[in-house]
């Protein structure tokens, strides 16, 4: 590392030593991900029945086609518990099939039954526009560098560094 990275990256603890907690990026994160919840989560309650977790299970299975649970997993990024509970109440509700792979019964093959289909049909529209809304707060530019902001974070977040240790 050279001279001027090792002065930048010295005055960047320093001045993260004095933040204030309330402008910790993790705690600005969290507050906007719960208001954005929130509302999703009362406009999904009021318009389509569910909550935000059966949404997102149903989204990702509605876009997909049909897909194995292990893969849901992945890419849902739900805990295995509150992936597991909502996915037996979508199933019980008639709005995922499930069925074991012929070949392998550990591996689940998952899709949006007829109900299922008619409400991701019904409901994405919606979910649509609530992103249009939410993505025309920012300018095209304040966009690109909002998307580059999240990808470093998360590539940050992913290293494990001193504080996994």
């Amino acid at each position: 590392m050279n001279e001027s990275n090792a002065n930048n990256e010295q005055k960047s603890v320093e001045a993260a030593e004095v933040l204030p907690l309330h402008q910790f990026l993790t705690y600005r994160l969290s507050r906007v991900q719960a208001k954005l919840n929130a509302q999703a989560g009362a406009m999904l309650r009021r318009y389509a029945g569910l909550t935000l977790s059966q949404w997102r299970i149903l989204a990702l299975v509605g876009a997909a086609g049909q897909t194995r649970l292990s893969d849901l997993a992945r890419i849902a990024a739900l805990d295995k518990g509150l992936l597991s509970r909502n996915l037996k109440s979508l199933i019980a509700e008639d709005l995922v099939m499930s069925k074991q792979d012929e070949f392998d019964q550990r591996v689940q093959h998952l899709s949006l039954s007829p109900e299922g289909k008619t409400l991701f049909e019904k409901t994405l529209p919606r979910m649509r526009k609530r992103q249009h809304r939410l993505r025309s707060a920012l300018n095209e530019h304040e966009l690109g560098v909002f998307y580059q902001v999240l990808d470093k974070l998360e590539v940050a977040a992913e290293d494990r560094g001193e504080e996994g240790r």
